[in-house]
């Protein structure tokens, strides 16, 4: 066969499976109430009377937060700029937490303080912002948090669509980290010493919620291995078929995880989310279960031994892809006309088409040259085992000492001094000896992920 004519039975992936292999969901951002126009140092003004830094903190905290509002309320929604404002803002905001929850005696209000902010992940039909109000301080910094981490999910939508895959992976990354450091660390001591916290299960927002910080780690950290795989594929030259399977099915298990989490742990706020986005998941789950099957059929036909068992892979492949018939069917879920999904019609038939075409190609050539028994399914000895990269990078809230609170520094901080008692007390606790007593804080591991370092060989070598 001439160099000149290409071989029809080993031809290029199509670009199709690459915009197919990297749909992700954009979501939108929590929001805080415009009406919302609390002040820290108002609230604080009697308490950090005669203490320049508590008073200079309250001061900032304000100026962050009307940074972040500012950005919220922009026409198209800077999500670096919302970013940078939140890292900057949080750090503050825990520090007048800390400050607040060793000092409670110290810790009087002038004002009232309520938060009041709207759902990022929660769907509302009617579009019209619906505001959850609170005082606590945890709940602004959870929510806070949390828009961070969405901005920064938000961020990595946009490397995508510039085709930005490696920084759209970080970002994917970063958002998957923070919202581990919620489900995992910072909501279950929260919810651990909140006596509301059944009472408040059903009116809650999604973002406050253990289950569905967990399940969301699962969903970004399988879209940041969306962004590794299309970083393969968008390379020049045949990609290790094999690996790329691999990593396929080991989205599918993670997108199978984040259904499974919310479905046992917060079905309450999973039945409040798009309902676009939820069919979204399920369509990419089967999608990245039919890749799987297409590079496993493409890499035991280019290793030009089982080409009996490369045809059955590819035929699964094809099965896997067409609309299902009933909604726990095999396949991909019918597309809505109106829905977001018709944006990938024309993918999703390029792809069949190609596998059609190649299952013949690969038929013709078995019937004619190898003769190679071709099973009526693969065997679960021969199916690609999953990887899955577990890739995020982890979050760590900024912590600070506490501020001094009380009438011109006559708080006692366990000095047996009242206010009126001689000059200034001592200083509070420093914040790592207020963790010495933390059992949370006591042999904690955060150890980097095996997985991520396997793969980054196989990238690498």
């Amino acid at each position: 066969m001439s160099d000149s004519i290409p071989d029809s039975s080993d031809p290029p992936h199509p670009d199709s499976i690459l915009r197919l292999a990297s749909a992700v969901h954009r979501f939108r951002i929590p929001l805080i109430s415009p009406e919302d126009h609390l002040s820290f140092e108002e609230s604080f003004k009697s308490c950090s009377e005669g203490h320049k830094s508590t008073k200079s903190v309250m001061i900032q905290a304000d100026l962050r937060r009307d940074e972040v509002k500012q950005a919220m309320a922009a026409g198209k929604l800077p999500h670096a700029t919302l970013s940078q404002a939140l890292k900057e803002y949080i750090p503050l905001l825990n520090q007048v937490l800390i400050s607040c929850k060793v000092q409670p005696e110290s810790a009087r209000l002038d004002k009232r303080l309520l938060f009041s902010w709207c759902s990022g992940i929660e769907y509302n039909k009617t579009k019209k912002p619906s505001y959850f109000k609170s005082e606590a301080l945890m709940f602004e910094l959870v929510l806070s948090i949390s828009t961070y981490a969405l901005s920064e999910a938000n961020l990595g939508c946009d490397a995508c669509m510039d085709g930005d895959f490696p920084a759209a992976a970080r970002n994917f990354a970063k958002t998957a980290g923070v919202f581990k450091y919620l489900g995992e660390d910072l909501l279950p001591s929260w919810m651990a010493k909140s006596q509301q916290h059944a009472k408040m299960e059903n009116e809650a927002l999604a973002e406050t919620r253990v289950g569905v910080c967990v399940a969301f780690t699962s969903l970004f950290t399988a879209m940041a291995q969306q962004m590794a795989v299309a970083t393969i594929l968008i390379k020049p030259g045949v990609p290790n078929y094999s690996l790329v399977g691999k990593l396929c099915l080991g989205i599918a298990e993670d997108l199978d995880s984040f259904v499974s989490i919310l479905r046992s742990k917060s079905s309450i706020h999973m039945s409040r989310m798009d309902p676009s986005f939820l069919t979204l998941i399920t369509f990419e789950i089967n999608v990245q279960k039919a890749l799987g099957l297409y590079f496993l059929a493409r890499s035991l036909w280019s290793s030009k031994v089982e080409y009996g068992l490369a045809i059955a892979a590819l035929s699964e492949a094809t099965v896997a892809m067409r609309t299902r018939s009933s909604p726990t069917g095999r396949g991909i879920p019918e597309i809505d006309q109106r829905g977001p999904l018709q944006s990938l019609v024309s993918e999703i038939d390029d792809f069949r088409q190609h596998m059609v075409t190649l299952l013949k190609s690969w038929e013709r050539d078995n019937s004619l040259v190898y003769f190679d028994k071709v099973p009526p399914s693969v065997p679960s000895s021969k199916a690609l085992k999953a990887i899955q990269m577990n890739k995020t990078e982890e979050f760590v809230l900024e912590v600070r000492d506490p501020l001094p609170l009380g009438d011109d520094g006559s708080a006692s901080f366990g000095s047996g001094k009242n206010a009126g008692d001689n000059g200034d007390g001592p200083p509070p606790p420093s914040y790592d000896a207020i963790m010495m007593d933390d059992t949370r804080m006591t042999g904690r591991e955060r150890s980097d992920s095996d997985l991520a370092r396997e793969l980054d060989k196989h990238l690498n070598s």
